[in-house]
């Protein structure tokens, strides 16, 4: 991936653009992309480009973005890959155009030239983009389906900034820092932010699947989609297939997309858990190339009371013995957590950026510039436990699977499930609904009176066109697969290894792989044994050996073991940046819920990693780095 941003200009009155209105950006967004920077600003200065690249397709000079169509009116840039562009290469050659590099950017201007907006229609792979016809004045800025690459905006009247980075936006703007109360509210209900809200009260983040149309000069328009979350319901009526028929079919797409993700003029590693989604990829891979080694990049954490490593580290490099891979493991301490505190564009739902972060720094240091990662399979194939409880709970025929799967919440106990909708149970991801309905208790009176997560999820699931709660199978999924893992999930993989200039990449993300499973009947998605993942495990049959696929404790939660005392033993760095810090003077939460809070880590023999806890500590320091 690289790092793109720019300004464009929305009315006659904006000022026009100089070099220098981009300079904090160019700085800001150099680590995502070390190879090369490219700039470009229209003749009539009402919009300029920056592209900061990892040049991983065609490293050569002459393939530098920005990338311009054959008849040179038109100018893109790309952050992210364009799995299928040698396709569409293929496709418009046939149709006279020329191509001088093999940039899928190139590919990019010329389908916008051919196509027009519809080509976003066309194209897969993981991507923010911009294209601009500077004949027209107009274009579009558009991000992936999935959300794996990211894209933020603000829109202050005259002009329109963008980024791959919201903390370059705000900087860059010399805008005053305002909290959004509405995504801090989400963000510690669930992790994730609704609505396409950041922290930045004044920054937004495009949606996955989305673009935006503007014109220089003229008012933005709101953002729309260019897919459907719910295609995969004109499936509906096809031919049910056996089990293995479609054990088959998934094999061959994940192991097609696996070659695909694995291509480009960068050496490829894979961030291995030692769990079964980064196992099946790297499998894959051997499979693909057996003779090839690949390198591979393991967290683990150091335990504070004994100082000895907690995590799948052991089953990791087994595997990696087994592939005959170069296993490194990355261990994290107590130290190296409280550095990461407040440091990322945003506040940290959990440890997870942290590891990913110094991940991709000792893949940086090993040569390794592109990554594999597992992420997504969860979400595909019933990873979770809170899925498989709204199953049981809605679904006549799964009433089974409760004697393992439990909702999570208090509230659940104390309504009939002949009146719950799913999202008087489900915030997506397994979000905290019983801090959602005691938010007076924890947060300030302005922000409890937000709008609800509730009602931002309601939203979603009626834009699904399925049946509440009848489809609970699909609508669970989709809630996690459009919220929670382009703005949690991603959000804390992405950014953190580009930050080093590691490209992330995700087989499971792709969409012929989410429609097939969409469309599979939910008997053989979930099988007849209680347990997560039924299908894909059948899957993994095919690929790694029994022996390799021991049962793996949650990543996080080895994490929240190792660091317990976390909390106590720094009690008064904590204490002191949360109720007398600078974010402190803006009220969002209740004083005496905090202090009790707090107060309940001074004792070592109780503490423990309290997530909520983190959240606000997080808050708090990142406050302090970005108010000043």
């Amino acid at each position: 991936m690289c790092g793109i941003g720019g300004i464009i200009n929305l009315s006659q009155k904006a000022t026009l653009i100089d070099y220098s209105d981009i300079s904090i950006m160019r700085k800001m967004l150099s680590s995502r992309g070390p190879d090369a920077e490219g700039v470009w600003r229209s003749e009539d200065k009402n919009i300029i480009l920056l592209i900061q690249r990892l040049s991983t397709q065609d490293n050569r000079q002459i393939a530098n973005q920005p990338c311009w169509s054959n008849d040179k009116n038109i100018v893109a840039i790309l952050n992210g890959e364009i799995y299928n562009h040698n396709e569409i290469n293929e496709f418009l050659t046939n149709k006279g155009y020329k191509f001088f590099t093999r940039n899928d950017t190139e590919v990019i201007a010329n389908a916008y030239h051919y196509w027009g907006k519809d080509f976003l229609k066309k194209i897969h792979g993981q991507f923010a983009l911009v294209v601009f016809n500077k004949i027209s004045k107009e274009g579009i800025v558009a991000r992936d389906e999935h959300g794996i690459s990211p894209l933020f905006y603000a829109d202050f009247g005259d002009k329109f900034y963008f980024s791959s980075t919201p903390e370059s936006i705000q900087l860059q703007s010399k805008q005053k820092l305002n909290i959004n109360k509405k995504a801090l509210s989400d963000f510690m209900i669930s992790g994730c932010i609704s609505e396409g809200n950041t922290f930045f009260d004044n920054i937004k983040y495009l949606g996955s699947g989305h673009f935006l149309e503007f014109k220089s000069k003229k008012k933005l328009n709101d953002p729309k989609s260019f897919v459907s979350p719910t295609e995969f319901l004109s499936f509906r009526d096809s031919k049910i297939k056996s089990e293995n028929e479609y054990i088959e079919e998934i094999y061959h797409i994940i192991k097609e997309h696996v070659n695909s993700t694995t291509k480009g003029d960068k050496e490829v590693g894979i961030y291995l858990s030692g769990g079964l989604d980064s196992s099946i990829v790297l499998g894959l891979f051997k499979q693909l190339s057996p003779e090839q080694n690949i390198k591979t990049f393991t967290a683990s954490f150091e335990n504070m009371e004994n100082k000895e490593l907690v995590g799948e580290h052991d089953n990791a490099s087994n595997i990696s013995k087994f592939y005959k891979c170069e296993n490194t493991i990355i261990p994290i301490n107590d130290y190296l957590l409280l550095k990461s505190i407040g440091s990322y564009s945003q506040p940290s739902a959990d440890i997870l950026e942290l590891s990913n972060h110094l991940i991709a720094k000792e893949a940086r240091k090993n040569n390794v510039e592109v990554a594999l990662s597992g992420e997504g399979a969860d979400e595909m194939f019933f990873g979770y436990d809170h899925n498989l409880a709204l199953v049981s709970y809605f679904k006549k025929g799964y009433e089974h699977l409760s004697k393992k799967y439990k909702l999570r919440s208090n509230f659940a106990k104390n309504i009939s499930s002949s009146k719950a909708k799913i999202e008087d149970l489900f915030l997506v991801g397994g979000g905290n609904i019983d801090l959602e309905n005691n938010r007076k208790s924890v947060f300030s009176e302005e922000v409890s009176k937000t709008t609800l997560l509730k009602d931002s999820i309601k939203q979603i699931i009626d834009s699904f066109n399925l049946v509440n709660p009848d489809d609970v199978d699909k609508i669970s999924v989709l809630l996690d697969y459009y919220l929670k893992v382009p703005e949690l999930h991603l959000r804390r993989a992405e950014g953190p290894s580009m930050d080093e200039g590691v490209e992330l990449r995700f087989p499971f993300l792709q969409k012929k792989l989410k429609d097939l499973l969409y469309i599979i009947p939910l008997d053989i998605k979930i099988g007849n044994e209680i347990k997560d993942k039924s299908l894909l495990r059948k899957v993994a049959k095919k690929i790694i050996p029994d022996k390799l696929l021991s049962p793996k404790m949650p990543f996080g939660a080895s994490g929240t073991f190792a660091f317990r005392t976390i909390f106590c033993n720094h009690h008064s760095i904590m204490k002191e940046v949360i109720l007398n810090g600078r974010y402190s003077k803006l009220n969002l939460f209740n004083e005496n819920f905090l202090k009790n809070r707090i107060q309940n880590q001074s004792d070592f023999d109780n503490c423990y990693f309290d997530v909520f806890l983190w959240k606000i500590w997080n808050i708090a320091q990142w406050y302090e780095k970005y108010s000043n």
